[in-house]
């Protein structure tokens, strides 16, 4: 039975802070699929990723250039499919070259190459909830393949691992 995990994120700096926990559980190999309307915040968890793993390292939208590389051991390879009109674009990116090796892969808007991405990933959904009324956003994580389910029987994508979640630095 798929595992879905749901958590309350109410300001950026909770939404960055989760990245750089996820980012301190991310190994070469990995990758994340995220998903959520325009400004859902996909780039601000990626630039906490980003931070987790390069502390000082930031992250920015590749909308334009459409793939961003950022450090070694591991790199990380971050994509922005937003700007695809057809899921064979994706072949054009050659991500699956950037992501050999020692890469850590994150894939913003993965609804536009679905198909085209490998099975074990850690999928992420981020909703806004009512902007009026300052109520954050959702995050929704389901692990996919047998090292995300393993993480997710330990705990690690709980809401009580993320304590500088609860406590954002900025």
């Amino acid at each position: 039975m798929p595992v879905e995990i749901r958590s309350l994120l109410r300001t950026d700096g909770e939404t960055r802070a989760l990245g750089r926990y996820l980012g301190t559980i991310l190994r070469a190999g990995d990758w994340v699929a995220l998903r959520g309307q325009l400004g859902a915040g996909k780039t601000t968890l990626v630039s906490g990723i980003v931070e987790g793993i390069h502390p000082g390292t930031r992250g920015r939208s590749p909308t334009y250039v459409l793939v961003e590389v950022y450090g070694e051991g591991p790199r990380i390879v971050h994509a922005d499919l937003y700007r695809l009109t057809r899921p064979e674009e994706f072949e054009t990116l050659a991500l699956d070259d950037l992501a050999a090796g020692d890469a850590v892969t994150l894939v913003e808007w993965a609804d536009r190459a679905e198909e085209r991405l490998p099975e074990e990933r850690l999928d992420v959904e981020l909703r806004y909830l009512d902007p009026a009324a300052g109520a954050g956003r959702e995050i929704r994580l389901r692990p996919r393949g047998e090292r995300w389910e393993e993480a997710a029987r330990a705990g690690l994508l709980d809401r009580d691992r993320w304590h500088d979640a609860l406590h954002p630095r900025d």
